[in-house]
């Protein structure tokens, strides 16, 4: 695990230093509580809304409220988020360690599964949660232990590498690409591509009828590591177990990735890696320009880049876009129910490549990273921790996550999130089910654009994958550039851990 605080984030770290004094430093008082609390809890907003205002946080306000009502000597702050809209992971994450740095850092944090399975969260910044969670939920009637209350196949994705429990997991999305019915119509086309072959060919369709076809929005994190995700997942699956060794069971650690470069397997000189950046030079063909402007998870309001793609849908201008259930209801709010419909990650055959190994990535991409993702900090990362302040903090994400209370924040958010807790009732959304995975979930092979190896390696391969994707770096210059990227960023991890990736 990364030594803390760890000095590869350093870089974006200084970047965000602006947006940390809006984000952090006003706090959200909820709901009223008692004259003098004995115990005030930071909690991180981040990941949720962008300030106690938005309609997605009401939920969350009142079941807080009532908390507080019944424990008058706690109170919570809720710390908003950034203007604009949420950060990405990678942002938030080393926004939460330049304030850990000093002490500061919230209580309970926002978080996700990739960081914490991965282990390339900096040790000593969280803490684990498994005893609290090996014990009943105190305020759900009958049950042996919290961890009862998840669905089996969600606990997993909330272990890091040496298996403590860092991350409570409130609901899961599912990502897809949602298509404009009348724009597949003028084009010809009559049924959803099953095989990124038929994709390929659609989007030509499109295209031909004079449409946009699509756009590829990389101007943040979620389009280009989704991407990555899904082809390194796919081309890779019969190579995985040559660098998993840390015998992952969803997603790959810093670790195992870190192993892979060095064993030459993710690697632009092995055939099967390279290959998928190939085909986002081909994806690339049929994207709109100025794909950085956008983003996949912009809010729909947002008046500055990266854009929302919605708008940008729901105005005829592209046909395709690739976004989230989130997504959905925004589609319904600007008046476009029933005039989309939506398709899964289409799977990459030998029709497209003989070095595809027909490999679904149904579930891959998305997985339980939706809203309501909660960590807490660790004594020295935040001075007013105690053992005793730990227990309040537990206490009161045992009320959060109890399913009545999940149900009351999670509903206003908007945002048609599966909980992750099957006695909390799911949404009816059209077309969100074919989505789903039905059968076994690859192994997820995430490499540098997901914060695997570091912030300052993400932030370094999405400046590489936009200049690919906007036309200004050849793929061979790219190729190049990932791959010294790949190397330094391995050695880098390595030498940051104290880990001899030759032993592996």
């Amino acid at each position: 695990m990364t030594p803390w605080p760890s000095p590869c984030r350093t870089a974006l770290a200084l970047a965000v230093s602006g947006l940390l004094a809006s984000t952090l430093v006003t706090t959200v008082t909820s709901a009223t509580a008692a004259a003098s609390p004995k115990i005030v809890i930071r909690a991180s907003l981040s990941g949720f809304a962008s300030s106690n205002t938005a309609s997605a946080a009401k939920g969350l306000l009142a079941a807080t409220a009532q908390y507080e009502k019944a424990h008058p000597s706690v109170k919570v702050q809720w710390l908003p988020g950034p203007e604009g809209g949420t950060p990405s992971i990678v942002e938030s994450n080393a926004q939460v360690e330049t304030l850990a740095a000093g002490g500061d850092a919230p209580d309970i944090v926002w978080e996700q599964y990739g960081p914490i399975i991965s282990g390339s969260l900096p040790a000593g910044l969280l803490q684990n949660m498994t005893p609290f969670l090996e014990k009943p939920n105190p305020y759900v009637p009958g049950n042996k232990k919290w961890l009862s209350l998840y669905s089996p196949s969600v606990v997993p994705y909330m272990k890091a590498p040496n298996g403590h429990i860092k991350v409570i997991l409130g609901s899961a999305v599912e990502d897809g690409f949602i298509y404009n019915k009348a724009d597949f119509k003028k084009a010809g086309i009559t049924t959803v591509p099953a095989t990124w072959a038929a994709f390929i060919a659609d989007l030509s369709k499109l295209k031909a009828a004079g449409l946009t076809p699509f756009i590829f929005a990389d101007g943040s994190f979620d389009n280009p590591s989704w991407f990555e995700r899904m082809v390194a997942t796919s081309l890779l699956a019969n190579q995985v177990n040559k660098f998993n060794v840390s015998h992952s069971i969803g997603v790959t650690s810093s670790l195992d990735v870190a192993v892979g470069i060095h064993k030459g397997i993710i690697s632009m000189s092995n055939p099967s890696y390279a290959e998928g950046w190939k085909l986002l030079g081909q994806l690339a063909r049929y994207s709109m320009t100025g794909e950085s402007t956008y983003n996949a998870n912009s809010p729909v309001t947002a008046t500055t880049p990266p854009l929302s793609v919605v708008p940008l849908f729901t105005q005829g201008k592209v046909a395709v876009i690739w976004d989230g259930n989130f997504t959905i209801p925004s589609l319904d709010q600007l008046g476009f129910a029933n005039k989309f419909g939506v398709f899964p990650e289409p799977t990459i055959t030998k029709a497209t490549t003989p070095l595809a190994l027909g490999t679904p990535t149904q579930g891959a991409i998305g997985g339980p990273n939706g809203v309501g993702q909660w960590s807490i900090t660790s004594e020295k990362a935040d001075h007013t921790m105690t053992p005793e302040k730990t227990k309040v903090v537990m206490n009161f994400l045992a009320w959060l996550f109890a399913p009545k209370n999940v149900d009351l924040w999670l509903k206003p958010t908007n945002t048609d999130d599966i909980p992750t807790e099957p006695s909390v009732p799911k949404p009816n959304v059209p077309g969100l089910e074919s989505l789903v995975p039905k059968g076994k979930v690859p192994i997820t092979v995430d490499v540098l654009l997901d914060d695997v190896l570091g912030a300052a390696a993400s932030t370094s391969a999405l400046r590489l994958v936009q200049d690919y994707v906007d036309g200004s770096s050849s793929y061979a210059a790219f190729s190049s550039q990932w791959q010294s990227l790949l190397t330094t960023s391995a050695e880098s991890w390595a030498a940051q851990n104290h880990v001899n990736l030759n032993k592996y």
